[in-house]
């Protein structure tokens, strides 16, 4: 059984082709493991923040940085009956 990963905040800003089309999953899809997906910030639209700092998965996680914002997932509302 896998072990649930600790919580590590995310900025909501922070967007890659991966996290587009795996969720929340996305550190496991190939392209990601490979590198060779490019994070970018969608506030600003490139690889860097409006900060002016480099865009990464550790550097968005920081809440101590001033563009973050933390990602919550909430979950769908219940079906209608």
């Amino acid at each position: 059984m896998d072990e649930p990963q600790p919580y590590h905040p995310r900025c909501v800003y922070l967007t890659c082709k991966s996290m587009q089309v795996f969720g929340e999953e996305f550190e496991q899809a190939p392209e990601y493991q490979a590198g060779m997906d490019e994070l970018t910030c969608s506030r600003t639209f490139r690889g860097w923040g409006p900060d002016s700092k480099k865009v990464s998965l550790a550097a968005c996680s920081d809440p101590e940085r001033g563009c973050f914002a933390e990602f919550v997932e909430f979950d769908p509302p219940p079906a209608a009956q």
